[in-house]
């Protein structure tokens, strides 16, 4: 049987606390005080996580072995349970892929950089069917300033609230050191083929005390540059107009102050700034680049530069009764980025070389934790709290849409505010029950009141047993939700569709022939997404042999889509069908993932994980995303000496299937109907090596795709991003 730590210590970092219960903890000191001292037990916030199935870290170690030429997103997505994919399942801005966790789409990915949500990518606009034009918010943090990385998945995930639908994505940034040290670090990646972008990146860390164990500071900067694909790289496979990979320009620097105020109370300040810039070769919302002037193109322009801001105040308290922990926030996130059409086929086009508008999204929030150890029948540690965030978003050249035709009952003016705001207030309980030496059960509750969707109960159970000293077996269930998007849930935001991206007619819908038009509104009376997720599975461990097989099952309802219910209609067939954002029944995603660790030797380890979808299904019989049926990651680890290490990658996708339901007019047509091609199961082998040449400097050589399998966009069915071929990397770190 595993051994039972008796030392009280907390580090939990990524629980939501109530600031409410912090004037109830005298109180609860004073009544402590005459209890008779009990036997506490030590609970890490990593501890409190492997509680659960859906968990996986990644350490500084695992990032330094396998190196990511551009953003993390590379790295988790050989973790069980984790895609990339679109923000729909369409084949629309196909290389700007997200991270997806089990199935439920990257708007179901909370991403918190040291516990604290981020936000950027809601600056981006969203299109009809949920397109947004943003790889997504796990870039802020240069690789080499990462500490570790923890992927939460399935109902564990539900107590972190909106956004963690699918799971939690956790990167926490490396902390501040004692003693004065630093590195410079340098990595570049040169594909063999030169259609392909190439990646160089370079970066510094310094961190040291002001005052020996009182002050310390940490101070990081970052350059990287990722060259676009050739605007003509996928002009051999597809007919239409479909762009390879964009480029980008990363520039991020950071600032950390720690006090130790005294040996049990910590005050730390961050600060960060980070500018991204979308490097343009071509892609467009509807494969339609035509549209865009050449001049974009041929000049590698940046059609968007997002710049975000961050700080935070964060105050950690050890007391007698337990541990504290209150953070305020802001983050604010402009992206200023050249104009889209708005209608039609030129919807994502863009109508400008030169007249960038800005998007601007500000994050206000209070978080506050507090964790009690306490003995009630039996030894317990519950963690209470609660959180409030203010969310405005300011986008002005989103709303300048206008009616062609006259539309009665809806008052959409030509000179309306981009702007809207939404604001959640939260709490929640979660207490950790050692009901005896082999059983914890974990029941949790969380409240959230949101001004626009209003208020949503997120229950959850998990339980974990040992069965003896190898085998354990863990399960749980959770409400999990998603609150409306500010696009979706604000009335000045219109799109116009001539016809062809219009719902398929019906008499349900309020017509009974093509419409040449219709109209997508914003809707305030949205109610938030909700998802039932269920999980159960067996671990096993011994003698360094690890395994584990999990079932997972999520009840998706009230998913928010373009609607197919006319609010307003100019008789059939005419002009100016009126449809808005709008829940639909259930969807569907159940499947399996697992591990295997197998150590071979005392230096050579087998490690393998896999993912099966069994089913994706939304209320009209497509995927929720087109991510593979299976996924196989493999690594053959051989630490050679002290100073050598070697590995050997591989990853297996299953093939990827298409939507095969129309739910649109075009997708009826011979021209643009759905063609059902799929992608076939393909492998990916990499291999690298590493070596510490002494105590200052190390390097690291490996090749990615040693057997240069590709794949080229094509913009049918599935088939709607690019897999690059071999390239050779390197890494160089310099440290003192």
């Amino acid at each position: 049987m595993k051994k039972k730590q008796t030392k009280f210590k907390f580090t939990c970092k990524l629980s939501l606390v109530s600031l409410s219960v912090l004037s109830s903890f005298a109180m609860a000191e004073e009544s402590l005080q005459n209890v008779e001292e009990l036997e506490t037990i030590h609970v890490t916030a990593e501890q409190q996580l492997q509680q659960s199935l859906g968990v996986s870290q990644i350490s500084k170690k695992d990032l330094e072995k396998r190196p990511v030429a551009n953003d993390v997103s590379e790295l988790l997505r050989t973790m069980p349970g984790v895609n990339l994919t679109g923000n729909s399942s369409t084949s629309q801005r196909g290389n700007k892929r997200q991270i997806d966790i089990r199935g439920m789409g990257p708007e179901n990915t909370l991403i918190l950089i040291d516990g604290k949500p981020v936000t950027s990518r809601n600056s981006e606009r969203m299109g009809r069917r949920g397109e947004r034009n943003t790889r997504g918010d796990s870039n802020w943090v240069p690789p080499e300033q990462i500490e570790s990385i923890t992927v939460l998945r399935g109902p564990a995930a539900a107590r972190y609230g909106s956004g963690a639908m699918g799971g939690v994505v956790n990167i926490k940034t490396k902390p501040v050191s004692n003693e004065l040290k630093g590195s410079v670090t340098y990595y570049t990646n040169q594909p063999r083929d030169d259609a392909e972008g190439s990646t160089t990146r370079v970066g510094f860390d310094l961190s040291g005390p002001v005052i020996k164990d009182v002050l310390a500071f940490r101070l990081y900067g970052s350059a990287n540059k990722t060259k676009p694909d050739a605007v003509n790289i996928n002009e051999e496979a597809s007919s239409s107009n479909v762009a390879g990979v964009e480029g980008v320009r990363n520039r991020d620097i950071a600032g950390r102050l720690e006090w130790k105020m005294d040996p049990r109370q910590t005050l730390i300040l961050d600060s960060s700034f980070s500018r991204q810039g979308n490097i343009y070769n071509g892609d467009t919302q509807l494969s339609n680049a035509a549209l865009s002037s050449g001049l974009i193109r041929e000049n590698g322009m940046e059609t968007a530069r997002l710049y975000r801001s961050a700080y935070s105040l964060t105050h950690k308290g050890e007391w007698d009764w337990g541990n504290t922990e209150n953070t305020i926030s802001y983050e604010r996130t402009k992206n200023s980025r050249l104009p889209e059409g708005l209608t039609g086929y030129s919807e994502g086009a863009y109508t400008s070389t030169s007249d960038f508008s800005d998007s601007r999204l500000t994050n206000f929030r209070l978080q506050s934790e507090a964790n009690i150890p306490f003995t009630l029948g039996v030894s317990q540690v519950l963690t209470v709290g609660a959180e409030y965030n203010h969310a405005k978003l300011d986008d002005p050249q989103s709303m300048t849409q206008q009616y062609l035709v006259p539309v009665s009952g809806f008052d959409i003016g030509a000179n309306r505010s981009g702007e809207k705001s939404q604001s959640n207030v939260a709490a929640f309980a979660e207490d950790n029950i050692y009901v005896t030496e082999r059983t914890i059960v974990i029941p949790s509750l969380r409240f959230d009141y949101n001004t626009d969707s209003g208020s949503n109960w997120s229950p959850a159970l998990n339980i974990s047993h040992e069965l003896n000293d190898m085998f354990t077996i863990k399960g749980g269930i959770a409400r999990a939700y998603k609150a409306p998007n500010l696009y979706q849930v604000n009335p000045n935001y219109l799109l116009f569709s001539t016809g062809g991206g219009c719902p398929l007619p019906s008499a349900a819908n309020g017509y009974t022939v093509y419409s040449t038009s219709c109209y997508i509104l914003g809707n305030e009376n949205l109610k938030p997404e909700t998802s039932v997720n269920k999980e159960i599975g067996l671990e096993f461990e011994h003698n360094g042999w690890q395994a584990s097989i999990t079932y997972f099952h999520n009840a998706y309802r009230n998913k928010i889509v373009t609607g197919a219910q006319a609010i307003w209609s100019n008789g059939d067939g005419g002009q100016g069908h009126v449809f808005q954002w709008e829940n639909t029944p259930k969807a569907t995603i159940e499947g399996f993932e697992g591990n295997l660790v197998i150590p071979l030797s005392d230096n050579l380890t087998w490690s393998n994980n896999f993912s099966y979808m069994r089913k994706s299904e939304d209320y009209q019989g497509n995927p929720l995303s087109i991510i593979p049926k299976h996924t196989i990651n493999s690594t053959l680890a051989y630490q050679a000496t002290d100073k050598l290490d070697m590995n050997l990658t591989f990853t297996h996708y299953g093939r990827q299937k298409p939507r095969t339901v129309a739910i649109i007019k075009n997708e009826t047509l011979s021209a643009t109907a759905l063609t059902y091609d799929e992608i076939g199961s393909y492998g990916v082998l990499g291999i690298n090596a590493g070596y510490q040449f002494n105590k200052h400097f190390s390097g690291r050589i490996g090749m990615t795709n040693i057997l240069n399998k590709k794949l080229y966009r094509t913009n049918n069915g599935a088939q709607s991003y690019n897999e690059h071929g071999r390239s050779i990397y390197m890494t160089a770190k310099l440290s003192f």
